[in-house]
């Protein structure tokens, strides 16, 4: 009898055991990356259809989630809960930052994907700030972003700033003929204008970095940053962006609508 019991009180603790395995083996085979309405095109282009999504960063997180082995998964957050969804383990990973905006000590960081600059856009020519200053010139911005060259000139009114919600709609206003200028990123310029018909000049430079969440395991995180090196040391990631851009997609997108 003791001898029967034993052998089914072993076999529950191994059924026990194999579906405790099989829980967190399946947990660990998703990989959850950071997103957000706050993450615009042409990082994540939305598409009624989640598996229609497209974007730079989606092309990112993809690549990387199968060097892993691991299925994709987004995941919404706000901005500001970024840094606490990586360390509470909510998400894995998040693709468009740089630890100067995340300062938390526990987070990971991969190496440098692409370099990026902020740029000033005009059609007047913009040979210095000083410039645009002595005409108190109108600059499209975006709500909430932070300029380091222009905030002087904003505080003493030597430029004005005008705010919009999204980059998309700070382009649309200056494309309107509604600012003398306009200030953003130079890969969300290259999606939403023509840069190459428009003067312009670069403002800071940023690096473009992964983070990651500690819940990766240093092997995981080795594995990225193996990859992430050698994509990127031939120019591989900056080219992707290359697929996002005015001529690829907004142009094509606007004769397709007038040959409807």
């Amino acid at each position: 009898m003791h001898t029967v019991r034993g052998n089914r009180v072993m076999c529950g603790l191994i059924s026990f055991g194999l579906l405790w395995s099989t829980t967190v083996s399946a947990a660990e085979q998703i990989l959850t990356a950071v997103d957000g309405a706050f993450i615009t095109p042409p990082a994540i282009i939305r598409a009624k259809d989640p598996q229609q999504q497209s974007g730079y960063l989606i092309d990112i997180y993809r690549e990387l989630s199968r060097q892993l082995g691991m299925q994709l998964q987004l995941k919404s957050f706000d901005r500001a809960a970024i840094a606490g969804a990586l360390l509470k383990s909510e998400a894995d990973i998040y693709c468009r930052a740089n630890p100067a905006w995340y300062p938390e000590p526990l987070l990971r960081w991969s190496p440098p994907l692409f370099e990026y600059a902020d740029l000033l856009l005009s059609e007047q020519p913009l040979p210095d700030l000083t410039a645009l200053s002595s005409m108190a010139a109108k600059i499209a911005t975006v709500s909430g972003y932070k300029y380091p060259q222009l905030e002087p000139l904003f505080r003493k009114n030597e430029l004005k700033r005008q705010d919009y919600l999204s980059p998309e709609a700070a382009a649309a206003a200056f494309l309107a003929g509604k600012a003398d200028a306009v200030v953003m990123s130079e890969v969300e310029a290259h999606y939403w204008l023509p840069v190459n018909r428009l003067q312009q000049r670069e403002l800071a430079h940023y690096q473009v970095h992964c983070v990651y969440s500690p819940r990766l395991r240093p092997l995981q995180r080795q594995l990225l940053d193996n990859y992430i090196n050698s994509r990127a040391s031939q120019g591989e990631f900056k080219a992707l962006l290359q697929k996002y851009s005015w001529q690829l997609t907004v142009k094509q997108a606007a004769s397709k609508g007038l040959k409807h």
